[in-house]
């Protein structure tokens, strides 16, 4: 291996970009019940990996601000299909912004000890009239759009026995927060 430090690195991005892409896969068929394969993982780290993964973002004039609430938060998860759920809400945040701005990922616990993590774009935000659509398979508002990220989202979050909340405010932008069970083996 002489070549330069960069290419491990490419090549495990691109390993991971593959097997996000097959989680996606399978779980685009609804109707299969999904075996998640549990581990214990901590919400900061997953979230700074998943910034990892949404590099290019940055180079789309989108400014990542990360804030990390007070750690280690841990949860029983899929590391694989939340980190997809948060991704696709990240690319999705990148959309809105065409011409870059700021989007924000938050982790911490509520008040009720649930961990959170949340991704709050400056985009057009979501009349509240199309906002319980949002979540649907096939919903989506952008010319070139699947309408399966979100909906991924969603079931990936409920299948971790947690909830997406949807704050949005017209002209000002949308907050994605999803609320996790605290694993209770720490």
């Amino acid at each position: 291996s002489t070549g330069p430090r960069s290419e491990p690195l490419m090549s495990e991005q691109a390993e991971e970009v593959n097997r996000l892409k097959r989680v996606v896969q399978t779980f685009l068929d609804f109707t299969r019940p999904v075996e998640l394969k549990l581990h214990q993982v901590d919400a900061n780290t997953l979230v700074r990996e998943v910034i990892l993964l949404a590099a290019d973002a940055r180079a789309q004039g989108v400014d990542l601000e990360e804030h990390y609430g007070k750690g280690p938060l841990i949860i029983k998860a899929d590391s694989d299909l939340l980190k997809q759920a948060i991704l696709n809400i990240i690319i999705n945040g990148c959309q809105v912004m065409p011409n870059g701005g700021k989007l924000m990922l938050e982790t911490g616990r509520d008040e009720d000890n649930h961990i959170f993590i949340a991704i709050t774009d400056h985009g057009p935000g979501i009349p509240e009239e199309t906002r319980d659509k949002i979540f649907n398979l096939y919903y989506t508002t952008k010319p070139k759009g699947s309408g399966i990220g979100l909906a991924q989202a969603f079931r990936a979050v409920q299948l971790h026995n947690g909830r997406i909340k949807v704050e949005s405010e017209v002209g000002r932008g949308t907050c994605f927060r999803i609320i996790l069970p605290t694993s209770n083996t720490q």
